[in-house]
């Protein structure tokens, strides 16, 4: 997602410059991006708060895109009543909008054009009552807990076993059917915090963009004022007409480069609405700062990922499938159902072959997303470095230009440049509050 720009400007004569005033000021009051001096870990969360709703009458089916790793018994996924946009304490809207709910099967809900102002936090209590993924997550839960009281209430009533099928709800269903249910609440657990890194990377992204475009229109507003004097030198005949295509050519570029990003900002807006189930047409206004520049935690590292290894769900889950399996197995083979014993006999061994390897997989796992945490942190380092050799250039060439050395147009050169380092450092800084938020998460598992 990093964005770099070019900029080429021919020269104007010195001589015309002599009006330029020090439009550097502008960018002084810019807010750059620093690096902090504690190692604390920053990690999304996943407690959220629940959030007011009015429901309808009618069911609204939603989609998702949960992954649950499972066996066993199927499912299909349904919903409840619907539920108008909501936000955490600290959201608030400038104008009230209701929902109208039919009575016959369907319901109309009108469009909420109401201003959003949206903090982080808020941001991050909607996930849990707005995302998609999380309200399917919701519903398979619903299901699958149906069925597994179900089942246990089959294996409860203690039934004579006369076939293959009264023998596995004695012995074998209810226990497959509480192994996927406790499955599917860990999925939901694990797509919470992934909704949450994902919202607070948009969240800070969008922020980032808004900061450049900003930057740009304090650019475009210093050239605006050098157009004018040139406009001024070409009437009173000490320019030629021409004198003034350089200063055009370059707001031209100016504001393409800053459509490109206020674009890059609408696209982002919307991945955030529609994780956050918020109207797409509903102008929203962030009101939280860009997140500060801390690095991960690192201490006790070895320890912990000891700890992760051994504590990981994902042991615990073929273990109790393997187990279930072998129930499954012994079952068919005393009903001679072959064909089904064969099937199981052959899922008992893949399951085992990925149980040997799920420690060791991880492990290389944990330290290569590791390895990239550091790589990020020279990258950050080396990007600070630049930000700040461009506004040492920018000191020299202000000098440059008060003495009549240089041009505006030198000076619009470095303060791109300048921009152009900020925002792709701020990128880097976001993209690694990101994977140190995932990293700890992988170690909490």
């Amino acid at each position: 997602m990093k964005k770099k720009y070019l900029s080429i400007f021919a020269f104007v004569p010195i001589a015309s410059m002599m009006l330029f005033t020090n439009s550097t000021l502008a960018l002084d009051n810019t807010t750059q991006p620093t690096s902090g001096a504690s190692t604390t870990s920053t990690a999304v969360s996943a407690t959220s708060t629940s959030t007011t709703s009015t429901t309808g009458t009618s069911a609204t089916s939603t989609t998702g895109t949960s992954a649950t790793s499972t066996t066993g018994a199927s499912t299909t996924s349904t919903t409840g009543a619907s539920t108008t946009s909501t936000t955490g304490a600290s959201a608030t809207s400038t104008s009230d909008s209701s929902a109208t709910t039919g009575t016959s099967g369907t319901s109309t809900t009108s469009a909420d054009t109401s201003t959003l102002n949206l903090s982080l936090d808020d941001a991050l209590k909607m996930v849990e009552t707005g995302n998609s993924t999380i309200k399917l997550d919701d519903s398979e839960i619903q299901i699958l807990d149906r069925q597994n009281q179900e089942a246990l209430a089959r294996h409860s009533a203690n039934a004579p076993v006369v076939d293959e099928d009264s023998k596995k709800d004695l012995d074998l269903n209810y226990k497959r059917s509480q192994w996927n249910l406790d499955n599917e609440k860990h999925q939901r657990d694990t797509d919470l915090k992934d909704a949450k890194v994902r919202v607070t990377n948009e969240y800070e992204d969008i922020l980032n963009y808004q900061q450049e475009a900003q930057n740009y229109q304090t650019q475009l507003t210093n050239l605006a004022t050098q157009i004018d004097k040139m406009n001024l030198q070409i009437k009173l005949g000490l320019q030629i007409p021409s004198a003034v295509d350089s200063l055009n050519a370059a707001k031209s570029g100016l504001e393409a480069k800053q459509k490109g990003v206020l674009n890059s900002s609408d696209s982002e807006m919307l991945s955030l609405k529609q994780d956050l189930g918020i109207d797409l047409g509903r102008n929203v206004v962030l009101t939280s700062s860009l997140i500060p520049y801390t690095k991960f935690d690192d201490s006790d590292l070895d320890n912990k990922i000891a700890q992760a290894i051994q504590n990981n769900y994902d042991l615990k889950k073929y273990q109790e499938d393997i187990d279930i399996s072998q129930i499954e197995y012994s079952i068919d083979k005393v009903f001679e159902d072959t064909m089904s014993a064969d099937q199981v006999e052959l899922s008992i061994e893949d399951k085992k072959a990925t149980l040997a390897n799920i420690s060791n997989n991880q492990l290389v796992q944990l330290r290569t997303d590791y390895n990239s945490l550091k790589s990020l942190e020279n990258t950050i380092a080396a990007a600070q470095l630049t930000v700040e050799a461009d506004k040492i250039n920018i000191d020299v060439m202000q000098k440059n230009i008060d003495a009549g050395k240089s041009t505006i147009l030198d000076m619009i050169t470095l303060q791109n440049a300048l921009l152009n380092d900020q925002f792709t450092l701020q990128q880097d800084i976001n993209q690694y509050m990101t994977d140190a938020a995932n990293f700890q998460n992988s170690l909490d598992d």
